[in-house]
């Protein structure tokens, strides 16, 4: 990975360019949750250096990481006011909590897997497999048996790629806008939206 972002020099590549101060997270929540957001990979903002940079934010990050079976997402059981991820989690299932659905129990229904966990300002792909992914990539299989609903928008073409099931899975939700996993009635049509309140019903 450092010898890739050692390669990342020309200003046209500062908004791909992977930070590895950061810790990378390549899935959040429990492994069995019902919905499940298939993402491109974490995002970077001015404020996350500081952010993980407090005391026991990374570590309780890693951890999340290595437990098996996952753990709810903790962004929204340890509320960090001050914590970009929060912040992000809170904006993408505004239209959950609207609907009368807290935080704490979004946190153990939603697993959200990233195509890889390393963090940068845009999404480019990466021009190798990391070993985290193929665990990803098992993650969405064992979501497709047991019928959970996947949201899948953004790089939708590159995750049918490398889980080929995902084109013909009669479970998948598309948001409106491709380039928007908030999770809303604005943002689905009617009928997806539905599946995705009876998953979290589930």
């Amino acid at each position: 990975m450092q010898a890739l972002a050692d390669t990342q020099v020309h200003p046209s590549h500062a908004p791909y360019q992977l930070n590895l101060t950061l810790p990378p997270e390549p899935f959040i929540g429990l492994h069995d949750a019902p919905l499940v957001m298939l993402l491109a990979n974490p995002g970077v903002s001015d404020a996350a250096p500081a952010a993980y940079a407090r005391p026991g934010v990374t570590e309780r990050t890693l951890q999340h990481i290595a437990n098996a079976g996952g753990t709810p997402n903790h962004f929204l059981t340890h509320p960090d006011k001050d914590h970009p991820g929060l912040r992000w989690w809170s904006r993408t299932l505004n239209g959950l909590t609207k609907q009368g659905h807290s935080h704490d129990e979004l946190a153990r229904q939603i697993l959200s897997v990233q195509f890889h966990g390393y963090r940068s300002q845009s999404w480019r792909p990466i021009p190798y497999t990391l070993p985290s992914q193929p665990f990803a990539f098992y993650l969405v299989r064992r979501a497709m048996s047991r019928d959970a609903v996947i949201v899948l928008g953004r790089i939708a073409t590159t995750w049918k790629i490398a889980v080929p099931e995902l084109a013909s899975y009669p479970n998948v939700v598309t948001p409106k806008q491709n380039r928007s996993v908030q999770i809303s009635r604005g943002n689905f049509s009617p009928e997806n939206f539905e599946r995705i309140e009876q998953a979290l019903k589930s």
